[in-house]
């Protein structure tokens, strides 16, 4: 399949702004997109049933207990067996194989415009049963017509039995060929090619593993720089390669001597200009990863490699005396490097700036032009929408559910959404605007769970509201035959202050509003509005509730654009 033909390329760039005011650049800022520069991120996969204790937050634990970090034994490490993590994600404390979880990674690094997964087996472990299962569920959306992230596995401990192991496994039988990052011609491979044989060595095209103690290798292709700036490694023409950039490092090797012990020679999340910013608020805004990024990007290297998206647990060691716990590759929310959103703290915030970032490198496509005027009869047939353009597209299986366990035998159960969005379009007239929304299965109104609601943003409205969001219909219906539009006092308050005339048929559902009540001009007035369908949204009503429940198109706080210009 062809760039052009893939789904999320129709829909044009998503629209954004994070909880610190960043809006998401668009291509008059970014520049069109470049098809030869790619982004990978390293993805844990070792979060297993295996190693599944109760999970201690090493955050919390700090912050409540102090004292703690002098005392090995004391009671708010845990009992034998407990996990560590340096703080909750998102999602919980979950196993790496929870499909439901799999699948909200995938839509969010799908809309980051992540080129590949590179799975962490740098241990010998090569984690075959949640490898495969990410893989099969890339796969799934592959042949739904969409373009995710392909998969890449770095090995360093014992690489040649590892890359053999994943290599009968994986690439032998050819399962799932379509989910592998292809460099060079060739599926690509991180490790030691002298140790494999020679049908390995011809199948791959293999890039070294790159240790940041080790000095630099011709060909490396490196996790995390410890040096600052970061080295470029070039490919044999003497080209900028590749190019690492983490959310913090750990030269010192003991993050968790800069959490406990005031050790100054590791780089937390807000170090920037040579040393951690420790003012309130500094670690929501990424300034490690963005001096990072940006030196990067004036390197322009074909790839960036981002450490990391979902690593969260670390071992804890006894230490010396004077530093009795040793946690090496994370310790706390400062001293961490996982870009997923985590609950509370900074939560979306390192997502957003990644988008960011990656549109900086990498560009962006074009907003798609809203087509001719056309006016929709509400009462009449949706076949009237045909030739209406453009259409938006929803990543599939959004509304599945989730009964799985995590850490500690907690059982994660979420019950999906009552409809999983499909397609979306927009069009106008002079006067009115009129949505439409098709879902994967017929569309049932419910008087109990928040359902099938349209959020709307009209650019150059100053008015603040929900979380940018201005206007929301079908947060109440007065009948079946109107929608209420309701506009936000700015928080979740919202005043009612029209109607809007309703269809529903089968799986499509119809509504048109006035232009003058969403303060859009008539006529030719050029406007752009954002937008996101949102169902079956429970929770109290803030911007986390988005990623947690239902489905939401497209997902998180993220929107689509209609521009008419």
């Amino acid at each position: 399949m062809s760039e052009k033909k893939y789904l999320n390329h129709l829909n044009g760039p998503v629209a954004g702004k994070d909880g610190l005011g960043r809006k998401l650049p668009m291509i008059d800022e970014v520049g069109p997109r470049r098809p030869d520069r790619y982004v990978g991120i390293f993805y844990f996969v070792h979060k297993g049933p295996e190693n599944s204790g109760q999970p201690i937050n090493v955050t919390e634990v700090l912050e409540k207990y102090p004292e703690a970090s002098k005392d090995f034994n004391h009671t708010a490490w845990g009992p034998p067996g407990s996990v560590y993590h340096w703080g909750e994600p998102l999602f919980g404390y979950y196993l790496t194989d929870d499909e439901w979880v799999i699948r909200k990674h995938i839509e969010m690094l799908t809309y980051a415009d992540i080129d590949f997964l590179v799975f962490d087996t740098t241990n010998r472990l090569t984690f075959k049963h949640n490898c495969k299962t990410i893989i099969s569920i890339l796969n799934e959306y592959v042949q739904e017509g969409w373009k995710v992230p392909q998969i890449v596995y770095y090995t360093n401990t014992r690489s040649g039995e590892t890359i053999r192991e994943i290599y009968e496994d994986i690439y032998k039988t050819g399962f799932c060929p379509d989910t592998w990052f292809c460099w060079e011609g060739k599926p690509l491979i991180i490790g030691m090619p002298e140790e494999c044989p020679e049908e390995i060595r011809d199948f791959f095209t293999f890039r070294l593993s790159q240790w940041p103690t080790e000095p630099f290798k011709e060909g490396g292709f490196p996790w995390i720089a410890f040096e600052r700036p970061q080295h470029v490694f070039r490919d044999k023409d003497g080209n900028a390669e590749v190019i690492s950039v983490s959310v913090a490092q750990h030269p010192q090797i003991k993050f968790g001597d800069s959490a406990m012990y005031g050790e100054v020679r590791n780089r937390g999340r807000a170090f920037r200009d040579g040393y951690n910013d420790r003012t309130p608020g500094a670690l929501r805004w990424g300034f490690n990863i963005a001096e990072q990024w940006e030196y990067a990007i004036e390197q322009d290297p074909k790839i960036i490699f981002v450490t990391g998206w979902n690593e969260w647990t670390m071992g804890r060691f006894k230490g010396p005396k004077d530093r009795p716990i040793t946690f090496i590759d994370q310790a706390n929310q400062e001293f961490s490097r996982d870009i997923e959103p985590m609950k509370g703290g900074h939560f979306d915030d390192y997502y957003m700036q990644l988008i960011d970032y990656i549109r900086r490198f990498k560009g962006v496509d074009p907003v798609p032009q809203a087509g001719a005027k056309k006016t929709i009869d509400i009462r009449g047939s949706f076949g009237q929408w045909e030739d209406v353009q453009p259409a938006y597209y929803d990543m599939p299986f959004g509304n599945v559910k989730r009964n799985h366990p995590g850490y500690g035998g907690v059982i994660y159960k979420n019950d999906g959404g009552n409809h999983d969005i499909d397609i979306m379009k927009i069009a106008r007239d002079d006067k009115r605007l009129y949505f439409y929304v098709r879902t994967r299965e017929p569309i049932v109104r419910y008087s109990f769970t928040p359902w099938m609601r349209l959020y709307l943003h009209i650019e150059g409205n100053d008015h603040v509201g929900w979380e940018g969001y201005q206007y929301a219909l079908n947060l109440e219906l007065i009948d079946g035959d109107f929608s209420i539009v309701h506009k936000s006092l700015g928080g979740w308050r919202w005043k009612p202050v029209g109607r809007a005339p309703l269809k529903v048929e089968g799986n499509e559902m119809m509504l048109s509003v006035s232009r003058e009540l969403l303060g859009i001009g008539k006529g030719d007035a050029p406007f752009e509005i954002h937008f996101k369908w949102a169902d079956s949204i429970k929770g109290d009503w803030s911007i986390e509730d988005l990623y947690l429940h239902g489905d939401t198109a497209p997902y998180g706080r993220l929107n689509f654009v209609y521009a008419c210009k």
